[in-house]
């Protein structure tokens, strides 16, 4: 009968995955990054772990890329008690844990226009030395996951030499572990603005923050850049989201970067466009409009996320 649980044996279903990067270029030419050191961890626990050495496809290169999940019961020193036959007496809380690890990540951009002021470059770079992030979840297999762990770093972040800080801080997700406590911490309005800068955008069961608390140059900004918040634009390259965790219920994934190639007007010139601009030697035109690129796509770098949950549901628990 539908609905009837009572033949079910009560489990606890794992899962976690993590990606060192992956993208899609559009144009001018249509080519792939192939998901790079993807894990995926068994629904029934255990390790997954993936490790490559130098790549990179057209614009995008990477020295190494690592990922690491692992999922299992807790106490580990009692979990010998459910393996001969009676694994559905296993009642034991449940722990996932997911890593990423992404070094000498870099974006080189040709730059096709000769009116974008670039002081002679040929091309647009941005890049990371060094990225990781750790997400870990636990469940009592009664309530929500409470995701107690998240640790991030990003640092030796450079665009076309100019060193940009990435500051962060997890406090606000990890003290806050499951999406009801999140919400209750927000209702409170001295709260909200205290972490405004942290949620980016609400809708009824997900929330969309950042670890990111700042971004600012460390000696004076790349030329046609701009920042905001979590993000930073580069004029002739696109747009950079730094620190992003996604929050349902009982679901965190966490993104060390994501990123949008291109511009909104579709890399046209001001000649294309009919008209003519004078370029200051701040970069801005005399319109105030800036240049764009004619290299458009998308991609992923460093990505953590975890959702187990018991099966069949339990009354107050969420799965994905």
């Amino acid at each position: 009968m539908n609905g009837d649980r009572s033949h079910i044996e009560p489990r606890f279903l794992f899962h976690a995955e993590a990606l060192g990067l992956a993208a899609q270029i559009r144009q001018p030419k249509e080519y792939f990054l192939d998901s790079v050191a993807s894990s995926t961890l068994a629904i029934t626990g255990g390790r997954a772990q993936a490790r490559v050495g130098p790549g990179g496809a057209g614009i995008i290169s990477y020295q190494s890329a690592a990922t690491h999940v692992c999922g299992d019961f807790v106490p580990f020193e009692e979990t010998g008690r459910f393996t001969s036959g009676n694994h559905a007496e296993n009642g034991l809380p449940a722990r996932t844990g997911v890593q990423v690890t992404v070094t000498g990540f870099k974006l080189d951009v040709p730059q096709e226009h000769s009116w974008f002021n670039l002081f002679g470059r040929s091309s647009r770079t941005f890049s990371i030395e060094h990225a990781e992030a750790m997400l870990g979840s636990i469940s009592d297999r009664q309530r929500p996951n409470a995701y107690k762990t998240l640790n991030a770093v990003i640092r030796g972040v450079f665009v076309d030499g100019r060193e940009l800080n990435v500051d962060i801080d997890t406090h606000l997700f990890t003290e806050n572990c499951t999406k009801r406590k999140l919400d209750c911490a927000l209702d409170d309005e001295g709260f909200r603005d205290r972490c405004s800068n942290q949620i980016l955008y609400e809708a009824p069961g997900f929330t969309l923050g950042t670890v990111v608390t700042g971004l600012h140059w460390a000696d004076g900004p790349a030329l046609h850049t701009a920042i905001d918040r979590n993000k930073l634009t580069i004029e002739g390259l696109g747009s950079l989201y730094f620190g992003e965790i996604v929050i349902e219920e009982g679901f965190r994934r966490f993104t060390v970067l994501r990123f949008e190639l291109g511009s909104p007007d579709e890399g046209q010139s001001p000649a294309e466009e009919g008209v003519r601009h004078r370029v200051r030697d701040d970069g801005t035109t005399s319109s105030g409009s800036t240049t764009s690129s004619s290299t458009t796509g998308a991609g992923t770098m460093g990505q953590a996320d975890s959702n187990g949950q018991t099966s069949p549901p339990q009354k107050g628990s969420t799965g994905a």
